[in-house]
């Protein structure tokens, strides 16, 4: 074989291999000086993603190919390639087609799951029994012979639906005159204990039993005299307790009694005759009631 022949066969070996020589040497962030740079390249991504845009991901190369400049931007396993005649034009182009891959890459990426909302705190139980401590003051009526004040201590133990309570209650003095400026100043002390059903956390009735020892000294009277007397009976209540804040509330509150012991003070001799006579100056009534605004203080 002539050697015309060898050197043809040699020149169409070489324009074959050209391209992928060319190709393989556009390595990952090959730029030619004249394009531009990898820093210039990442700060463009950077003015148009912001600061957290992930430039590690993103690969750049510009390499000559026969009479053109081949570009090649690679974004994890997406490739795009690019061919143009201009250098600085590809630089360019990088750029569009590397801010367009990751843009759809962030829509395409699965969002992440969302955090499992934290489950509410339980609601606290209510332990039972609950312990109620209550100062109340009030007026009472029927047991001593005129409206007076009344104080009031009482002390409850109470669960969901019922409850067992206790008071003491002291009725301020009032006096008991006849025509002549004659009778007594009485007063009262009492105590009951009382059974309670709460239909709701505000309202609670009452039925209970509760007994008031008066004591009465003589007015108008000479020799002057004291005694003791005592009623006695059943109660019915209800109350309501509308504001709470906390441990501490109050409400008000009304009860009824049905004095079975009705006890009475007397003045012997009130003629000064002997053998006269006793004069009742006051005896209880059968009904007394009284009524109370309350404040207490759960425990």
């Amino acid at each position: 074989m002539g050697a015309r022949p060898i050197h043809c066969a040699l020149a169409l070996a070489s324009t074959l291999l050209a391209a992928p020589l060319a190709r393989a040497a556009a390595t990952p962030d090959s730029i030619p000086k004249g394009c531009g740079s990898r820093a210039a390249f990442d700060a463009e991504l950077r003015a148009r993603l912001g600061d957290d845009a992930p430039l590690a991901q993103v690969f750049v190369a510009i390499a000559p190919h026969r009479e053109v400049f081949h570009l090649r931007v690679t974004v994890g396993e997406e490739r795009r390639e690019l061919e143009d005649a201009s250098c600085d034009e590809l630089f360019r182009a990088a750029i569009v087609i590397a801010v367009s891959m990751l843009l759809e890459e962030s829509k395409s990426a699965p969002a992440a799951a969302p955090a499992p909302a934290a489950s509410p705190a339980p609601p606290s139980r209510r332990t039972f029994p609950e312990l109620n401590t209550a100062l109340g003051a009030g007026l009472g009526l029927g047991t001593l012979p005129k409206p007076v004040l009344a104080l009031e201590l009482e002390a409850q133990a109470r669960w969901r639906f019922f409850g067992v309570g206790a008071n003491v209650r002291y009725l301020l003095p009032t006096e008991r005159l006849d025509a002549t400026q004659r009778g007594a100043d009485l007063s009262a002390l009492g105590a009951g204990v009382t059974g309670i059903f709460r239909p709701s956390p505000s309202w609670e009735a009452r039925l209970g039993f509760a007994a008031q020892q008066l004591y009465g000294t003589g007015v108008g009277i000479s020799r002057g005299y004291s005694a003791v007397a005592w009623a006695a009976g059943p109660t019915l209540g209800l109350g309501w307790a509308p504001l709470r804040q906390g441990r501490f509330w109050a409400g008000v509150g009304a009860e009824g009694q049905l004095n079975l012991a009705r006890g009475r003070f007397e003045i012997r001799n009130y003629s000064g005759e002997l053998n006269a006579q006793s004069y009742v100056v006051y005896r209880v009534p059968w009904l007394a009631a009284g009524g109370f605004l309350r404040f207490g203080l759960l425990w």
